[in-house]
């Protein structure tokens, strides 16, 4: 038996010790036990009968079945042994020779099977875990890999077993959601601008003005502050008092006579603990509105751009970068990066460093791990869930990780665009989730999140695809609603029944809160590339399509431009589709000052401009046909200056005279290659347009514009550029850029490049707003209203939509279907579910720091809870991050005796619960991990034997339970030998008593 303890030469985990002295520090009495049990097990075996003795063998069963792992197999090397996986075609082969002897028992079967399919992702991960294996074939390993868990996965929640319960990752009598739906604040915090709140702020002069608007029951004040007011030092602290004073003298009369001061919001001022540094801090009240807006503002441009690290190790991650003194030589005044989690991968990260960091002697390691599983089952079973265990719930949801171990999804900026408010609204696509939106695309999903003026995030969502989506264009209404529009192949909405890729369109408001979406629900092929809307609200939607989208709508052939309408609520109005049978597709839309659009298409592979009458989508009332675009070349935005009656299209050309015929100017020199391009047009009248100008951006390598946008005359492209533009320095593979054109000549003023080195930036979008920086800016604080309340649904706060579903059922009876509604909380989730289970299952809402949770058990000496997942893209679970699958009653899941189990014959109760311990998104992505999922697998594969042994009655097993009862006495030497052995167990627990040394490290 072997001792463990410390010396002077340092100490058990650590810890040093003066003494040089022998320590014991703490042994399992478990291990104890064990060494006593086999040694009686040895010398009882002998008096056996022969069929005991045989029943004992745990390798061939008493029906006479050869279980795999004692098949003798030829002696093979890893790489043939990866040649043979790699040739599988399936992990889970029910059909397979070798499982023909265990047909007609369901749980050895599975037990077979579930040996040779971890058997084979075994193989996987120890070929992925060389040290020679390249980091190409490890992406392959891994598709191979998921492929194959996923079959297991699925063969274990469709499995029907009769004596065995088999969990993949760990035993389980209840289930919680990881997502949270969020908490509503009372305050705001600003960005940190000083480390001194009684110095004087830089950048103020004092005669600032900015003014503070509470609105409440519908009735706004709106307080001004001007500086100049203020007496003494313009520092924070001076600021906070005069605001409050300002907002103070505001007072109302009640139905007494008596005047109170009418609104509760107060500044204050707070101090960052990381740093040191003091910001503004608002504190509000729901039932107050409180909006900010400064009396002077600079304008200010935003791009939105995706940038891809040279070391594919890095996920992509997108930029917005803020570029001011839009009138002189542009500069760059500050950059906002951002990017999803990928929580699965985040997991695994950080159980791999755990795993590497713990550096502890195994066998003291595996002591202390079961002593750990020993004490959290038994406060289990007591069901002693104390205000630590409710603390670490909290800490383990989905957006309190670690950020050490953050692992970002690629996410990658498409388009931005500014509110009335100075609002900023970026949309994309990603692989990643974005807190409590969980992405459950197969592909990739379209996100939206919407920053404050200073950069902070206000919220953030995921449109919901269950295969993948694109986002092509955005456009902000007058009510500051925000629209999106793309193609997706998924359903997003119960309505879609065709199985197709379809246009969308997608309205949010200023909140968060969905407003409605449309899906194109077509047989063709179909897609939205811009969007516009009008005074009214109403939605104009330019794509294209691959067929007819009604009976009377026409096609011509190839793909035909599209032309949607729809009102402010989202029904379909007007349609229009038009074209050859070469292919045509509306790539820009804008609405003129007679309420009319202007449409910019490809048609052909030329570049056409066309006026188009609203009220009626078939009447063209004009059009110009800029000429080629050439192979490659794209348009890829329009924007429309009414108060000087011109319009802007821009892109990518091959053409270096894209002139319509003559009858435009070239501004600049086509290098050779992908040019960008800006066109400009003027409007006559309300029906009649003609050419103006086309200019270049060209450098030697490159070039392509990605966005325009005009402000009072003045137009703004940004693209990207894979050389150096004059002036300019290049700093990437490829950069970004902003450049300044004259709206009337089309003479390009300014150009600023930017970039990263080691680094490819691609430029999406570009956005013009008057409310840049101000006063307001200088002390932290953001432009329009202070968002610090959201709708707290499921609906709004996950990526869950109406009509996402699930199933459930009790002890294997009928499958109920729960359905999300809209407006639905986790406490109607809660009542569902309870109707659903016939009150046979135990569920709990309460609410943590991030919100509303829920968490659904089996009762105690219950029946089985078993969940599906909804179908067609419409699974309500994994939206709301709950698995599929079985939770139990606790007395299964930690094998606790009830009365019922005394009326079993011991040859009957065989079996059992078993989990393979192979939770969260485990892969083969890196040699670190895939290490650690080796030993994951190993475990995995013991832990099936086990399970296999467990169906065979052992008489032995069964005496060894019962203390020998079964078959005569123990002799009075095994009795002393026991006796002997529980006083040393006693003199080693009294010696490890030391609050020095622990096993708990």
């Amino acid at each position: 038996m072997a001792f463990f303890g410390v010396s002077n030469s340092g100490g058990l985990f650590g810890l040093g010790g003066q003494s040089s002295s022998f320590q014991i520090v703490g042994v399992d009495t478990s291990l104890i036990s064990a060494s006593a049990n086999a040694k009686i097990a040895q010398r009882t075996l002998a008096s056996l009968s022969a069929a005991d003795r045989a029943a004992y063998n745990f390798g061939a069963s008493d029906d006479g079945v050869t279980p795999p792992w004692q098949l003798a197999e030829e002696t093979k090397t890893l790489t043939q042994q990866i040649r043979e996986v790699r040739d599988l075609t399936k992990f889970i082969d029910l059909k397979a020779d070798d499982l023909k002897s265990v047909a007609d028992n369901a749980d050895k079967q599975a037990t077979f099977a579930l040996f040779k399919a971890l058997s084979n992702l075994r193989i996987l991960a120890e070929y992925a875990s060389e040290d020679a294996t390249s980091s190409a074939s490890l992406a392959r390993l891994n598709e191979q890999f998921q492929s194959g868990l996923a079959e297991v996965r699925d063969y274990l929640s469709t499995a029907e077993l009769e004596k065995l319960e088999l969990f993949l990752g760990e035993k389980q009598y209840k289930t919680e959601a990881s997502t949270r739906l969020g908490k509503n604040e009372t305050g705001f915090n600003g960005s940190l601008v000083t480390d001194d709140p009684n110095a004087a702020i830089s950048g103020l002069t004092g005669t600032e003005v900015f003014t503070v608007s509470i609105t409440k029951s519908g009735e706004t004040d709106d307080i001004t502050i001007d500086l100049s007011e203020l007496s003494g030092t313009l520092s924070l602290n001076n600021i906070k008092d005069f605001v409050n004073t300002k907002i103070e003298a505001l007072t109302a009369t009640d139905d007494e006579g008596e005047d109170y001061i009418k609104h509760q919001t107060r500044f204050d001022v707070r101090r960052d603990g990381s740093s040191g540094r003091y910001a503004l801090q608002i504190d509000s009240t729901i039932t107050e509105e409180v909006s900010l807006s400064a009396a002077s503002s600079a304008p200010t441009l935003y791009v939105a751009s995706a940038v891809r690290q040279l070391d594919d190790d890095y996920a992509v991650t997108s930029r917005i970068t803020e570029l001011n003194n839009l009138d002189g030589t542009i500069t760059i005044d500050d950059t906002t990066s951002f990017a999803a989690v990928d929580y699965a991968a985040t997991e695994v990260k950080g159980l791999v460093k755990e795993e590497e960091e713990d550096d502890v002697d195994p066998k003291i390691k595996e002591l202390r791990d079961k002593m750990r599983a020993d004490a959290l089952a038994k406060a289990t079973e007591d069901d002693e869930e104390t205000d630590e265990t409710e603390d670490a719930d909290n800490a383990s949801s989905l957006t309190n990780i670690d950020s050490a171990n953050k692992v970002n999804a690629d996410t990658a900026a498409k388009r931005v665009a500014v509110d009335s408010e100075g609002g900023i609204y970026v949309v994309g696509t990603s692989s990643g989730s974005f807190g409590h939106q969980l992405n459950t695309a197969s592909d990739e999903d379209v996100f939206l999140t919407k920053f404050d003026s200073e950069g902070n995030v206000v919220f953030s969502r995921l449109l919901g695809a269950s295969d993948s989506a694109n986002v092509q264009g955005i456009t902000v209404d007058a009510d500051d609603n925000v629209i999106l529009v793309g193609q997706t192949d998924s359903a997003l909405s119960s309505g879609d029944v065709i199985s197709s890729t379809d246009l969308y369109v997608q309205k949010i408001s200023k909140r968060g809160d969905e407003v409605f979406r449309y899906q194109l629900d077509t047989y063709g092929e179909t897609g939205a590339s811009s969007v516009a809307v009008n005074a009214a609200g109403e939605i104009f939607v330019g794509g294209y399509t691959k067929s007819g989208i009604s009976a009377t709508s026409g096609f011509s052939g190839g793909s035909d431009a599209l032309l949607l309408k729809l009102s402010a609520t989202g029904t379909l109005q007007d349609s229009n589709v038009f074209g050859t049978s070469d292919n045509e597709a509306i790539k820009g839309i804008a609405v003129d000052s007679n309420g009319n659009l202007v449409v910019a298409s490809e048609e052909d592979g030329n570049a056409v401009v066309r006026r188009i009458d609203s009220s009626d989508l078939t009447n063209q009332t004009s059009s110009v046909d800029l000429g080629s675009l050439g192979a490659g070349g794209s348009v890829q935005g329009v924007t429309i200056d009414n108060a000087n009656g011109k319009v802007y299209i821009a892109g990518v050309t091959k053409n270096a005279s894209l002139d319509a015929g003559g009858a435009a100017t070239v501004n600049g020199t086509a290098e050779g290659g992908f040019e960008g391009f800006v066109s400009g047009l003027t409007l006559s009248g309300s029906t009649d347009l003609s050419a103006d100008f086309t200019s270049y951006l060209s450098t030697s390598s490159t070039d392509r514009i990605a966005d325009v946008t005009v402000s009072d005359g003045t137009v703004y492209v940004a693209g990207s550029t894979g050389g150096t533009f004059a002036g300019e320095t290049g700093r990437g593979s490829s950069d970004g850029f902003v450049a300044r054109i004259n709206g009337t000549s089309g003479a390009v003023e300014d150009i600023e490049q930017f970039g990263e080195s080691l680094a490819s930036s691609t430029v999406g979008g570009v956005a013009f707003t008057s409310k840049g920086d101000s006063v307001l800016e200088k002390l932290g604080l953001p432009q329009g209203t202070v968002q610090i309340d959201e709708t707290l649904d499921i609906q709004t706060q996950t990526s869950a939509k109406v009509d996402d579903y699930f199933y459930i059922s009790v002890d294997g009876g009928t499958k109920k279907r729960v359905e999300l509604d809209e407006g639905d909380t986790f406490d109607d989730l809660k009542r569902k579910l309870r109707i659903a289970g016939f009150g046979k299952l135990e569920v709990e809402v309460s609410n943590t720091d991030e919100g509303q949770k829920i968490k659904i058990s089996a009762l105690d000496d219950g029946v089985p809870i078993e969940f599906f997942k909804g179908k067609g893209g419409r699974d309500l679970l994994e939206r709301i991050g709950l698995e599929p699958g079985r939770i139990l009653p606790k007395n299964q899941v930690f094998d606790i005796s009830s009365d019922d189990d005394e009326d079993i014959a011991p040859e009957d109760d065989v079996g059992g619960v078993f989990a393979l311990g192979l939770d969260g998104a485990i892969h083969l992505g890196d040699k670190q991990t895939a290490k650690y999922v080796l030993g994951l697998l190993d475990g995995a594969v013991s832990t099936i034997q086990r399970a296999y042994r467990s169906l065979d009655y052992n008489p032995l097993i069964e005496q060894l339970k019962n203390g020998g009862a079964n078959k005569g006495t123990v002799s009075p030497y095994q009795q002393a030998q026991l006796a002997n052995l529980q006083t040393g167990l006693a003199r080693l627990q009294s010696g490890a008593s030391s609050s020095s040394v622990s096993l708990f490290v």
